[in-house]
């Protein structure tokens, strides 16, 4: 498994198991560079040194030390992150603004949109009002002027029954 590269891609992100399966080569890896450094590490104390590169070993010893203690604080499991774990997670996290920043861009257009549409149909509802009253209006006249003209009639037919008697009959 030493070439992984990349990634196969699987609907929302990667494939869970790829990258199950690279975390577990980087650790293997990691382990494995711990045991050489071990190794190299017990050799070197097995040799009589210089007093100078034995104040580095020293050195060295507290070093891992503090690490190994930083280490259990952490997460229990040995991580290396490489410059390409680094870089895949910087472009993560700029695929992520960059989305949280069109749906901003998209919900400001659709609040606008909303708005605009907010202000044509209250512009219509007003213009409905207005014909919808000067409808009403003249209907009423147009009542009123039926009923005017009815009487209009009866008075007319009235008339002529007492100008002619006999039509009456």
């Amino acid at each position: 498994m030493a070439g992984i590269q990349n990634f196969r891609s699987a609907m929302g992100g990667f494939n869970r198991q790829d990258v199950v399966n690279y975390i577990e080569y980087m650790n293997n890896k990691h382990n494995a560079q711990v045991e050489q450094l071990n190794n190299q590490l017990q050799a070197a104390l097995s040799r009589p040194g210089d007093p100078a590169l034995q104040a580095q070993l020293e050195a060295a010893q507290a070093r891992i030390q503090e690490l190994e203690a930083q280490l259990a604080q952490g997460s229990g499991s040995p991580i290396n992150c490489t410059e390409q774990e680094l870089e895949a997670y910087r472009r993560a996290e700029r695929t992520e603004r960059q989305a949280q920043e069109r749906a901003q861009q998209i919900y400001d257009q659709a609040n606008a949109v909303l708005a605009e549409a907010t202000v044509k149909a209250e512009a219509l509802s007003s213009q409905i009002r207005t014909v919808a009253d000067n409808a009403s209006q003249r209907l009423k006249e147009y009542q009123q002027t039926i009923d005017e003209t009815k009487e209009a009639f009866s008075q007319a037919v009235a008339t002529l029954y007492a100008i002619r008697p006999e039509a009456q009959k």
